[in-house]
């Protein structure tokens, strides 16, 4: 035993000598650390690991069963309450045959629907619909001659877009809102169909069973071009093209002009177009282009203001922007088919914000003419997603811009909006290629954008 802890000493001292040191400068100064000790035996406190118990031993399957049936959706990979899927990814599965008389198993079907589950109120009472926009169906072979323990594999693609009256978009994540007046849910099952067959009377059908599984899908979506960094500085009074801060040469960047309004309050909003010329080509917006930015991403922004005319009011506005990014749910209820009206009833829209922007430098080009840069958070990194259902629901987010003018000079002086959609996406646009890398080609859920079954949840738990 001396022996033996002796070799062990000696081996420890050699590889310390031998173990090179790396400098941290992740706290602002170097600092040498050394690497951790290795020695090809275990010392007396130290654990050794079974390589064969460890790939013998799976995780938790999900399984349900019925009276003649267990189904099995394989390894529960991911934290979540269901089976959760990604873009592009299959549902495999398999039937155990159970409980007594197989023989009388006539036929299996497995299918996966998708649903998306409206409710509006509306004078007391609330218009609930439900609109199916995914089915699929897969019909199982069996064995003439069944007995117990009969195993039939299955799998079906979950699709990549949909279409619904006429309309082709990506299909949409599972999801779920609850907002003042109104629900909005898209959610998925896969229903096991059995049909089983009377034994003595063949003409008669034995109790029929099903099981309906709620799954998750939880597809990830990037933007079409990587972001860009910043918005590239506009030309000077020495370029022979100059005009004003309000095109910049670059095909990445796209302009907007911000619209001159008359405040409610004011004696011109009787007549709102009245004295506005002068403004309509003083304020302007820009961003990257095209506007599809990854959730959680910082999205950089410029804002020009140009009064070469009127310096004092470039100043004054300067000191009255708001940049917001805001997120909106829209749902058409479906009216009856006996009420005589168009299939759809009215939208019905909710808004809220969810991040707001920076204004970080800001430069006078020429007097009256200014040029501000600034960011603003694309929401929470990985649990954003825009998407659309046919005619029936959508999910958008919308950058309000707004300059205002100080109250004592609302009678005088217009206020400036701009409302512009963009399109959230999931993950960056450089993150698919490492992880393909990192997961062997298959991508993995967008398990952020569960956060937002967590409402549905709380509810179900607080009544239940």
């Amino acid at each position: 035993m001396s022996d033996l802890a002796d070799q062990q000493q000696q081996q420890q001292q050699q590889q310390q000598q031998q173990q090179p040191a790396f400098l941290d400068f992740e706290i602002g100064y170097s600092t040498t650390l050394s690497t951790p000790t290795y020695s090809l035996l275990p010392g007396q406190k130290e654990i050794t690991l079974d390589a064969q118990l460890l790939s013998s031993s799976g995780g938790l399957s999900w399984t349900y069963h019925t009276k003649h049936m267990k189904v099995d959706l394989g390894k529960r990979l991911w934290q979540t309450n269901s089976p959760a899927y990604g873009l592009n990814d299959k549902i495999e599965g398999s039937i155990k045959i159970s409980g007594p008389h197989p023989e009388h198993n006539e036929h299996i079907t497995v299918t996966l629907e998708g649903n998306l589950i409206t409710s509006v109120m509306g004078d007391g009472s609330a218009s609930k619909s439900s609109t199916l926009f995914m089915s699929h169906t897969v019909s199982l072979h069996l064995s003439r001659h069944q007995v117990e323990g009969d195993t039939y594999p299955f799998m079906i693609p979950i699709p990549s877009e949909i279409t619904l009256q006429g309309i082709k978009h990506l299909t949409p994540p599972s999801f779920y809102r609850l907002y003042v007046g109104m629900e909005g849910e898209i959610a998925y099952s896969l229903k096991i169909s059995m049909t089983r067959q009377g034994g003595h009377k063949p003409f008669k059908l034995a109790t029929n069973e099903s099981k309906i599984i709620p799954i998750l899908y939880f597809p990830k979506t990037r933007p079409t071009d990587p972001l860009l960094a910043t918005i590239p500085k506009p030309p000077s009074e020495r370029d022979l093209h100059f005009a004003s801060p309000t095109v910049f040469i670059s095909e990445h960047v796209d302009t907007f002009p911000l619209t001159p309004r008359w405040s409610p309050v004011s004696s011109h909003a009787k007549r709102p177009s009245v004295d506005l010329e002068p403004f309509k080509k003083t304020a302007f917006f820009s961003l990257p282009a095209p506007q599809s930015f990854g959730s959680g991403e910082k999205i950089p922004f410029s804002l020009s203001l140009v009064f070469k005319d009127s310096p004092v009011q470039a100043a004054m506005y300067a000191k009255n922007i708001r940049v917001v990014l805001m997120k909106q749910l829209t749902v058409r209820p479906v009216n009856s088919p006996t009420s005589g009206m168009d299939m759809y009833g009215p939208p019905v829209t909710r808004r809220w914000q969810l991040t707001t922007g920076h204004l970080q430098t800001q430069s006078e080009y020429a007097e009256g003419v200014y040029l501000f840069r600034g960011w603003i958070s694309a929401g929470e990194l990985g649990r954003g997603c825009s998407w659309q259902v046919g005619q029936v629901a959508r999910l958008q987010y919308f950058l309000e811009i707004e300059i205002d003018t100080p109250a004592s000079m609302e009678e005088h002086l217009p206020t400036f909006r701009l409302e512009k959609e963009v399109e959230i996406t999931t993950d960056c646009w450089e993150t698919m290629n490492s992880e393909l890398q990192s997961t062997g080609g298959v991508p993995t859920p967008a398990l952020g954008l569960a956060r937002c079954l967590l409402d549905k949840e709380i509810m179900y738990n607080s009544i239940y």
